[in-house]
């Protein structure tokens, strides 16, 4: 059985637990509490040299990264609905995970990081100004794309999986989604798919 080592408010950790949901697949949940450091002990370091969730345990094969996770799991349970078969539609949607990494998250997630669980004084709030007009930067591109498109890559994939958790908890990170209506009517669709459980499920 699939074992992962998890954390319920990491929304890395819960892109994974949503894959495995809508996939239909069992597995074992190891809880880290990252807030006392769980993740600097060694036996864990040996499993993440990087020391963050979520590590996906497959038969004695270890891997971190939640997006690669992603792959890692549409791959294994192919044919699914979640992983394209077909070259452009994988394309379509590698080109959303990577977006989800390369702008989803180090803006939206590190502007909830900043406001959800640091003091105002551990704050660096030049920082943190930026992150939020870069983040709405980031939702500004998605709803455009997504008033064409009812997901990001064409049809429900691991790319829409990738990216929802940190666009659905922005909020929390001081940027609000009313200016982007179809990101909202979009959260939505993934809400509405068979298989979806929330975040604190």
């Amino acid at each position: 059985m699939l074992k992962l080592y998890d954390h319920p408010l990491s929304g890395n950790c819960y892109k994974v637990r949503l894959a495995l949901s809508q996939l239909g697949v069992e597995y074992e949940k190891e809880y880290l509490d990252i807030f006392k450091g769980d993740q600097h002990a060694r036996d864990y370091q040996s499993l993440n040299p990087n020391r963050k969730i979520p590590v996906l345990i497959d038969e004695g094969f270890h891997m971190w990264e939640s997006n690669a996770i992603l792959l890692y799991l549409g791959r294994k349970y192919s044919p699914n609905r979640l992983y394209p078969e077909d070259l452009r539609g994988f394309g379509a949607m590698a080109q959303w995970l990577f977006f989800g990494k390369t702008s989803v998250d180090p803006n939206l997630a590190v502007a909830r990081y900043f406001t959800k669980f640091l003091g105002p004084a551990d704050r660096d709030e030049k920082r943190l100004n930026e992150l939020r007009t870069q983040g709405n930067g980031v939702l500004k591109v998605m709803d455009d794309h997504l008033e064409r498109n009812d997901f990001l890559a064409g049809s429900y994939s691991i790319a829409d999986i990738a990216c929802y958790p940190y666009v659905n908890l922005a909020p929390e990170g001081g940027i609000e989604l009313s200016p982007y209506p179809s990101v909202i009517l979009w959260c939505d669709r993934i809400r509405s798919q068979p298989g979806y459980i929330s975040m604190e499920d």
